[in-house]
Parts: structure tokens; C-alpha cells; sequence
């Protein structure tokens, strides 16, 4: 029997694959090593100059610098929020809103029902009712000026009777024809109180509340009343007890002089109206019933939208959790007509943040979106933690839209400064030397020589240089080191500091 041998080939393509990256493999060995032979050189090259006294140079540079403040991370708020609780006892009678409705200031948002309120809160609306009643009598004089004017009158007509009465006890009055008349008007008082008295004999044994009994009891009083006067002026034209009645009459006298005067200031008073503090007095009763009124309901106290909602009707509220100084949230509002964003800064670049400075804001949540936003405030007063100090910052976004919620992370960015073309130094190139900033510049025997200099803008590793002594193409030390009898405070800015390129 036969046997066919098949001799299989390789693949030239197969070939090529592998010498290919044999060659990659290779030249990325000499490559490496070609870095690592120069790295080496350089770092001997340096070593030797510094073993000789000869330090780096560097170039005094020209060009733009730009100053931005990144890697800040703050929260998103909305312009204000409130969580509202119950203050009462009772059972919901009705929940007006659900989560995402929109409300207005002063809207009832849920209310409890009036039947389940304690007795105190039930007497809220008749307080209401009465102190809104005062305030009308007050502001709307005309009942009160009115009555005033009547009780001024009544006083004066009072005042020129006793006045009348007084000066009737001039001893010269008393003549023989006024004697008489006296006389016969106390005679027809004692008639008529006499016959008052029979007609209420005949009624004496009625019952008590009998109409007629009690009307013919009052006549007696009325006509008797009038007796004893008229026997009084009688005697007084007949000498009899002058002096007593004289010091009635002038007590009576003075007393309606001090009626009057009380009813001419209660009427001044009406016509000029009421005082500011008596408008503020019953203010305060209306504002304190109808406070103590709407603590059976829940009021928005800003226009907003309804984010949270944990009551529904029928809940039973209890007097423990109204009084409870940790009260749970019924209903939560958030004006979301504005976002804000609270940030931290660090005290090295709160100086360079004002309210009005720019800002661009991103979010993970929202990703290949760029927002704007607008410094509102920075604080005063910094908060320590540790051995670092931090201020606090607020932003309010620009053009928030519905992508945008309360309580999201945002990371800012804000750009302090943009100069198109200035002369600036390495940072590394700056040391204090006698409190001024200054460089070691190389001279042109190729000796060095500290310079003092005038810096502005910090960015990254460059260094702004505002005075004239230094122009661009001069060489100074790159890499100054600091003495063995200083420290690192000789450093004009420690290292990383700056905002960011």
C-alpha cells in the first residue's frame, strides 16, 4: 500500500509579522538606552557644574501668562428651601399639592381638620375675628367721633346746669314770690309722689316680675326723687342747710367741669385719629391669632416647587411630635428659579477671587456640557483645619436649565488673569533676600549677581516680573538653592503654589 507524504509550508506572511517586531523590539532597546546614556550625562553635566561653582541658567522669557483657578469642587443649591413641619396637633384634613407642583407665596399647601383641634386652637378664629374688629373701630373713626361729639355735649349741658344751680344759692333770690313758688312746687311733687305710691299699693301684692308692678315701683322712686328735691329748694329760700347745699352744689359743679374737660380730650383724640403705636398695638393681636390660626395649616412662605412630601390626609398628628424640637418634614419647598453653587478656596487664592469674577462649571452628571456661573460673595473670615485656611465662596450659575438639580457636584474653573505678553522667570528661579524678591543674574564676565525685582502674576512654575531690570534673553540661576543657614521660608512662593497654566 501506497502512503502520500504532504510536507506543509509556513506562511511567509506569518515570516514578515515577526521579523517586523523583532526590529520594533530592537530599536526600542537603543532608543531607551540612548535616553537613559543622555539623562545620565545631563545629571553629570549639572553635578559638575555645580561641583565648579558654575549654577544652571536659565532665561528671563516673554510671552503670555494666564492664571486659572481649577480643581474646585463645590454643591449645587437652589436659591432657597424650607422644610415644613406641623406645629399643632390634629388629623390631616387635606394635602393640596403633590411633588413637582409649583405653588405661590401664601398658598395652603395642607390643613388639619378644624373639628380635631385643641380648644385653644379653635379659639383662634374667634380672637381673629374680634381683634380684626378693633382694628376697624380704630381706623374707622366716624361711630367714635360720633359718640364723642354726644358725651361733649351731654357734658356741657351738665356742666351749665350745675353752673345754674350753684349760683341760684344768691341769698338775694330769695324774695317772697320765689319763696311761694317753691312752696306750691313742692306741694304738687308731694301729690304726685303720693299718688305714685297709692297706684302701686293696689299692684303691691303682684308678682314681682309683674310689668305693671314694676313700672308703677319705678314711679315712686321718680316722684319721690322729685319731692325731696323741690322740699330742699324749698328750705333753701327758707334758710334751712345753705351751707350744706352750697358745698353739694359747688361739688357737683367741679365734678362737671372735669366731665367736660375729659370729653373735650376724648373728642381731640377721635378727630386726630389714632397714634402709630395704637395701629401697631392692634396689629399685633391680629398678627398673634392669625399666627396662632395658621399653625393648623401648612403656608408656603415662598413662591416655589414642592420637592418633598411626607403627609397625606388622614395622618393623625400628634401633641409629642408637634412639640418635638426635632420635627419631621411634612412638606419641602425650593425656589428653582436660581441655583447657587458653595465652594471652598484656598487662602492663597481668595485674594484673587471677587464678586462679579467669572467661572465655568461642569458636572459628571451632565458630561460634554460647559456651564457659566458668576461670583456673588466671598468671605471675610477664613475657617482653619488644621494647619490649612479656607474661605468660603458662593457662585450662581448663569444659565442653569433643567439638567441642573439641587444637591449636584459641580467642578469650577475660574480664569484670574489673561495677560497676552509680559516677561516672566522660572518660580524656582526666585528667593527673598532681605524681604525683596530677587534672581541671581548672570553678568557679562559670567559671574552672578542678586538682583531685586518687582513680581506679579504666580502661574504654574512662572513667575511675572513687573520691574525694569530685567528684560527678555537675560540669564539668571534656574535652580536657585537655598543657603545651609536659611530655610525654606527664603523661598519667594513654596512650590506649588499658583493657579494652573
Amino acid at each position: 500500500m501506497d502512503h502520500k507524504i504532504t510536507v506543509q509550508t509556513k506562511s511567509r506572511k506569518n515570516t514578515w509579522i515577526i521579523l517586523i517586531l523583532t526590529l520594533v523590539v530592537i530599536a526600542l532597546g537603543v532608543f531607551l538606552y540612548i535616553f537613559y546614556v543622555g539623562q545620565k550625562a545631563s545629571q553629570a553635566a549639572v553635578a559638575a557644574r555645580i561641583a565648579a561653582g558654575q549654577p544652571s541658567v536659565s532665561s528671563v522669557e516673554s510671552g503670555p501668562m494666564k492664571l486659572v483657578i481649577e480643581d474646585i469642587s463645590g454643591t449645587v443649591r437652589s436659591n432657597q428651601s424650607v422644610d415644613l413641619a406641623w406645629k399643632t396637633s390634629g388629623t390631616v384634613a387635606a394635602v393640596n399639592v403633590s411633588v413637582g407642583d409649583s405653588v405661590k407665596q401664601g398658598d395652603t399647601l395642607a390643613e388639619l381638620d378644624p373639628k380635631t383641634l385643641s380648644i385653644q386652637m379653635q379659639n383662634a378664629q374667634v380672637e381673629l375675628d374680634d381683634a380684626k374688629d378693633d382694628m376697624e373701630k380704630l381706623t374707622n373713626n366716624a361711630e367714635a367721633t360720633t359718640s364723642a361729639v354726644t358725651e361733649l355735649v351731654k357734658a356741657q349741658q351738665e356742666l351749665d346746669d350745675a353752673q345754674k344751680a350753684y349760683d341760684s344759692l344768691d341769698p338775694s333770690r330769695a324774695w317772697t314770690d320765689a319763696v311761694q313758688l317753691a312752696y306750691e312746687t313742692y306741694l304738687k311733687a308731694q301729690n304726685d309722689y303720693e299718688s305714685a305710691l297709692a297706684k302701686f299699693e293696689v299692684t303691691r301684692d303682684y308678682p314681682i316680675d309683674d310689668a305693671t308692678r314694676i313700672k308703677r315701683l319705678g314711679d315712686v322712686g321718680g316722684y319721690r326723687s322729685v319731692r325731696d328735691n323741690a322740699l330742699a329748694e324749698y328750705r333753701r329760700y327758707l334758710g334751712e342747710g345753705n351751707e350744706m347745699e352750697r358745698l353739694i352744689r359747688e361739688a357737683a359743679l367741679q365734678l362737671a367741669k372735669a366731665t367736660l374737660e375729659e370729653k373735650q380730650y376724648q373728642y381731640d383724640k377721635v378727630t386726630k385719629g389714632p397714634t402709630e403705636a395704637e395701629i401697631n398695638a392692634a396689629q399685633a393681636k391680629i398678627d398673634a391669632a392669625q399666627q396662632k390660626l395658621n399653625s393648623s395649616k401648612l403656608i408656603a412662605p415662598f413662591s416655589g416647587v414642592v420637592t418633598q412630601l411626607e403627609t397625606k390626609v388622614n395622618d393623625v398628628i400628634s401633641e409629642t411630635a408637634a412639640a418635638s424640637a426635632t420635627k419631621t418634614t411634612a412638606i419641602r419647598i425650593e425656589d428653582l428659579s436660581t441655583f447657587y453653587i458653595d465652594t471652598t478656596v484656598n487662602e492663597l487664592d481668595v485674594n484673587s477671587i471677587q464678586p462679579g469674577q467669572a467661572a465655568e462649571i461642569q458636572f459628571i452628571g451632565i458630561p460634554d456640557k460647559t456651564y457659566h456661573g458668576t461670583v456673588t460673595t466671598v468671605a471675610d473670615t477664613g475657617v482653619s483645619s488644621g494647619r490649612s485656611v479656607t474661605f468660603n465662596v458662593t457662585l450662581k450659575i448663569d444659565d442653569a436649565d433643567e439638567l441642573v438639580k439641587s444637591g449636584m457636584t459641580a467642578d469650577l474653573s475660574m480664569t484670574i488673569a489673561n495677560i497676552p505678553e509680559t516677561l516672566y522667570v522660572p518660580l524656582s528661579s526666585v528667593l527673598l533676600k532681605n524681604g525683596q524678591p530677587s534672581v541671581n543674574l548672570k553678568k557679562m564676565d559670567g559671574s552672578f549677581e542678586w538682583v531685586p525685582i518687582e513680581t506679579g502674576l504666580v502661574s504654574g512654575t512662572k513667575v511675572q516680573v513687573l520691574s525694569d531690570n530685567l528684560k527678555a534673553g537675560d540669564k539668571i540661576e534656574a535652580d536657585v538653592n537655598v543657603d545651609s543657614t536659611d530655610t525654606n521660608d527664603n523661598r519667594m512662593f513654596p512650590m506649588g503654589f499658583g493657579g494652573r497654566m
